[in-house]
């Protein structure tokens, strides 16, 4: 990446609309972080870029603190760091993001003006701007545990749930502006985007029996390790080490492209989770037999019993069956 010039200068290469769009950005952080809103609609190219130099420590600071954790670090280590080609290809997405804000400019190579790196080594530094991300990173993982908990989840019981959290009343906005969240927000509902069907959406929002987590349960669920307090998940990686070679790393490795995939990122199905499962069991692993194959398939499915799922309201279908 190639630091040169100042943001001015890219600013005066780019369209009046790109630079509108910047501003827009601007006050969407504004209704966050209570700045003052930027009337632009009749301002000329000129004033417009006048206007971005102005806003530009807070419009970046404001931006730097809305990130989660993981786009924080990448960012930290983009600004700070010399890279490798292979470090900017798995940051691909991430840097895509930022040449569409027009962050970054791309030219014969990646470029960022040198106002803003200076800019940016400072507040990637800032101890207040670090523990800012830190405990919002928090949050952004509890309301993604939510919705792996519930698939959706009535605005009243979010409400309900984060109530206890200092400043939730930002809570909602920063999550809008968050571009990372795979659910939508309304007045009424928090969804998940991998339910599509309006019957069953209004289905679970009927059902306003949810069980009840604490945040930090929550916060397990959005970080991908809440199973690894499941009873039935330890004896699947006991009965792995005790009966196969199993190193830990290999144990991480079907944690991360097995064992998680289905827990969090299935539809909660249990006829296509379990067909996702074993079709992906079969392309990472080869086996000389069925028995392995088999052992690792019916132990992966009895985790799944302890687990939350979305038609019972964050329930699992071993306290349901015990239940009745």
């Amino acid at each position: 990446m190639n630091i040169f010039g100042e943001y001015e200068d890219y600013l005066e290469k780019i369209t009046k609309e790109k630079l509108q769009s910047i501003i827009e950005d601007y006050n969407s952080l504004g209704s966050i972080y209570n700045l003052e809103k930027i009337n632009y609609k009749k301002l000329k190219k000129e004033d417009l870029i006048r206007k971005i130099s102005e806003i530009k420590k807070d419009y970046f600071k404001y931006w730097i603190m809305s990130l989660d954790l993981e786009d924080f670090n990448v960012f930290r280590q983009l600004i700070l760091r010399k890279n490798t080609n292979e470090f900017f290809n798995e940051s691909r997405e991430f840097i895509n993001w930022l040449l569409d804000k027009n962050i970054l400019f791309q030219e014969q190579e990646l470029m960022l003006a040198k106002d803003l790196s200076i800019l940016f080594k400072a507040l990637l530094k800032s101890k207040e701007v670090i523990k800012y991300v830190k405990n919002w990173n928090r949050i952004y993982k509890l309301v993604d545990g939510i919705i792996i908990a519930y698939g959706v989840v009535s605005r009243k019981y979010f409400d309900i749930i984060i109530g206890g959290i200092e400043n939730c009343e930002i809570i909602i906005p920063k999550l809008e502006y968050y571009y990372k969240k795979d659910y939508s927000i309304d007045k009424k509902k928090i969804v998940s985007n991998k339910l599509t069907n309006k019957k069953r959406i209004n289905n679970y929002l009927k059902n306003s029996k949810y069980k009840m987590f604490t945040n930090k349960e929550f916060v397990e669920m959005g970080n991908s390790t809440y199973h690894h307090g499941i009873k039935s998940y330890k004896k699947f990686i006991k009965m792995l080490k005790n009966n196969y070679v199993f190193r830990n790393s290999d144990v991480l490795f079907v944690d991360k492209n097995i064992v998680i995939p289905y827990l969090y990122n299935s539809l909660n199905e249990e006829e296509i989770a379990k067909k996702n499962l074993q079709e992906t069991v079969e392309t990472l692993f080869e086996f000389k037999g069925d028995k392995l194959k088999e052992k690792m398939l019916e132990e992966i499915m009895k985790i799944r019993l302890e687990f939350p799922l979305w038609e019972y309201r964050g329930f699992t279908k071993m306290e349901v069956e015990n239940a009745e």
